[in-house]
């Protein structure tokens, strides 16, 4: 399938992930590591066997079901061991929401400061929202969307509930302080910023405010210039999608071009259709961003972020 888009495209390489629903998915921890460790061991042998065409993101474990938080935080934290020092992977993926459990919950915070330490780069892919307490929710990928979009029954998640779901992470990872506590993690986010470019100024209004962003949890004192800084140091966008030339300047606001990376989403975007929307990137980035800052996106950017060599 790669080199199919490669001929059509020019794309050389690609970095591999896991799409939503992820590979938890049931509520055994035991059976969703082993599951993690499987899938991760195979695009790793991918890699190997074509190491100049190759990368990928390792997955991590979650579950619903275990009563020693502690457990799952361990069995997180050998995978990321596991993913990086031995199948040398890229870096970790994780979904906007794990079985209900976003950014900002305290429940993540190992595993983020382990992330934090290495200065792992995070690739967020979108999944479906979650309603209620991970506990009660359905192990069924369909069940939950069901529960968490009233129009469920007519539209297809992708088609704007993932873009809700990455917006509503990215607000939780920042708004909760997370994002601040933990600096070195760089996250890259998919679909140029999806909705965050019409709620971030949201974000800001609300702190000057001075209005508390929870009702629950305890966040870290962020204030507004901590929270712009972690946008521009501590994010990356892909620009899988649509990107040119709407969305990317809404983005830009926010953002420096930089902060851009190519994505195409293959093969969740079927390949003729990716065909186009790369020739559409071509045609209208320069001037969104400028000739210069080009070879950058196509580039530069995700080999410096991933410390690649040419």
């Amino acid at each position: 399938m790669a080199s199919r888009i490669r001929m059509a495209t020019g794309i050389a390489k690609s970095i591999l992930s896991i799409s939503s629903p992820g590979t938890s998915l049931t509520q055994s921890l035991a059976t969703n590591a082993q599951l993690t460790r499987d899938v991760n061991a195979y695009a790793a042998e991918v890699v190997a066997a074509h190491p100049t065409r190759f990368g990928f993101f390792a997955c991590v474990p979650f579950s619903d079901d275990v009563t020693d938080d502690a457990a799952t935080a361990a069995a997180q934290q050998a995978e990321i061991a596991y993913a990086l020092d031995v199948l040398r992977a890229d870096g970790i993926a994780l979904l906007s929401n794990n079985r209900g459990i976003y950014l900002g919950d305290p429940r993540l915070r190992s595993v983020l400061e382990e992330l934090d330490r290495r200065r792992a780069p995070v690739f967020l892919h979108p999944s479906i929202g979650c309603c209620g307490s991970p506990s009660k929710v359905s192990s069924s990928y369909k069940e939950g969307y069901e529960q968490s979009s009233p129009l469920a029954n007519v539209y297809r998640a992708p088609l704007f509930e993932f873009f809700f779901d990455s917006g509503r992470a990215v607000l939780d990872l920042l708004m909760s302080g997370t994002a601040t506590r933990f600096p070195k993690v760089r996250w890259v986010v998919s679909h140029c910023g999806n909705v965050l470019p019409s709620l971030f100024d949201r974000m800001f209004l609300v702190l000057r405010l001075g209005q508390r962003f929870t009702t629950v949890r305890d966040p870290l004192n962020v204030t507004e210039d901590q929270l712009k800084a972690a946008i521009q140091e501590q994010l990356w966008f892909d620009l899988a999608g649509e990107p040119v030339p709407n969305q990317i300047d809404a983005l830009l606001k926010f953002t420096t071009k930089d902060r851009l990376v190519f994505g195409s989403d293959v093969p969740w975007t079927p390949f003729e259709v990716t065909k186009g929307l790369v020739a559409r990137i071509e045609r209208d980035l320069p001037e969104c961003i400028g000739i210069d800052a080009v070879d950058d996106v196509w580039e530069g950017t995700a080999r410096k972020l991933f410390n690649r060599k040419p």
